[in-house]
């Protein structure tokens, strides 16, 4: 090391400056990177892990949902035409533990965080730990929530790609775009996430796009190859079936994140009224039953939308049968007419899953010989 660097980096932290301590580092750490030493650097760089005193809480945001509160006063790196900012910096506020996961994916991800705690013994060995992570599945399956809460187990920031800045309309200014993310990360301990991935990492043979996609791949691509160890990588996508052939090898580990199964659904909805309403009592067999081919964020949306009707229609400790059946017919026919097949079908699922003609019939003032008779019709009681 230049013993130069080091009287900087000592005067910087004597004075209590903290962008020149952190400027400090980063030259000690691209020093150390041109001479060869890669471990040293990533030491380094490890050992300074870029925190803010102060937070603000994004509580009418979306990103809350994911919890998520973002770190302010951090100049982001801009798209140059539309000046839009191409990242913000999130604090995650929750770990696996707070995730409905399958064994097998958990085991996984476990896997993964073990490895990035021992990142440093690794490397002193010349071994990587695993820093690329590619989740798939339909939306609203929890790959945000997911990556937020691998974050919160790594106990670092995430650098979160906003795509409407990143793609731009002009001619290669997408693939400097994702220079200038992948620049802005390479120094920092951080996940860098990209949603809707896809977007930027298509198969280059489809022929619907233009040679500009091309390029955009390619740019990925070599932005993946020199990533350093350091950052963290988690991209997330709707549809893996579009990746570029190539995108795949560039990741040490991909998960598949399906509709939550029973026991998710279960762990999901114990945890919500456990944390929201613990002096109610409810049927959470009928309520994992009825979620059934429901997202996560679906069920998010079913079990809220069920907590706020008991509480401001003051009902008090029971949450009966017919609440439940209520609101679960208002989520799911929204758009449906009641006197179509579709809304039977709805009602039909509710007396198969145990809730009474009588209970179908005060909800939706249909007779109860009315019901049977359109059942029959529709040859719903032979499914």
């Amino acid at each position: 090391m230049k013993s130069g660097l080091v009287v900087k980096l000592i005067e910087a932290h004597s004075s209590g400056n903290e962008d020149a301590f952190k400027n400090a580092v980063n030259i000690l750490a691209d020093d150390e990177e041109k001479k060869g030493n890669s471990t040293t650097a990533l030491l380094l760089r490890n050992a300074y892990i870029y925190k803010k005193n102060h937070s603000i809480n994004l509580a009418d945001s979306p990103i809350s949902e994911m919890s998520f509160s973002t770190q302010s006063s951090i100049p982001m790196p801009k798209d140059k035409d539309s000046t839009l900012e191409l990242l913000e910096i999130l604090t995650p506020k929750v770990t696996l533990k707070d995730v409905a996961l399958p064994e097998k994916t958990l085991s996984a991800l476990e896997q993964i965080v073990s490895e990035q705690k021992s990142i440093e013994l690794l490397m002193n060995k010349g071994i990587f730990p695993s820093n690329r992570l590619l989740f798939c599945g339909p939306p609203g399956c929890g790959k945000t929530l997911t990556a937020n809460a691998l974050a919160g187990e790594l106990n670092i920031p995430v650098a979160y790609v906003k795509l409407d800045g990143l793609v731009s309309s002009y001619l290669g200014q997408t693939g400097t775009n994702i220079r200038k993310i992948f620049d802005f990360a390479k120094n920092k301990r951080i996940m860098l996430f990209l949603d809707e991935f896809d977007a930027i990492a298509k198969k280059r043979d489809d022929t619907n796009e233009l040679g500009e996609l091309k390029r955009v791949v390619t740019t990925l691509l070599q932005n993946m190859d020199s990533m350093p160890a350091n950052v963290f990588l988690v991209a997330a996508t709707n549809h893996h079936h579009l990746l570029d052939p190539a995108i795949w090898r560039r990741f040490n580990s991909s998960i598949l994140l399906e509709l939550p199964i029973p026991t998710q659904r279960q762990q999901m909805i114990e945890k919500f009224f456990y944390e929201k309403l613990p002096e109610y009592k409810i049927d959470i067999k009928t309520l994992v039953i009825l979620t059934d081919g429901m997202s996560g964020a679906e069920i998010q949306s079913f079990i809220q939308a069920l907590a706020k009707h008991c509480v401001m229609e003051g009902i008090k400790k029971n949450i009966s049968q017919k609440q439940i059946a209520e609101i679960w017919l208002q989520q799911n026919t929204l758009f449906i007419s009641e006197n179509s097949e579709d809304f039977m079908k709805a009602l039909y699922k509710l007396k198969k899953n145990g809730v009474s003609l009588r209970t179908l019939e005060e909800i939706t003032s249909i007779p109860k010989s009315t019901l049977n008779y359109r059942f029959k019709k529709e040859n719903l009681d032979d499914e």
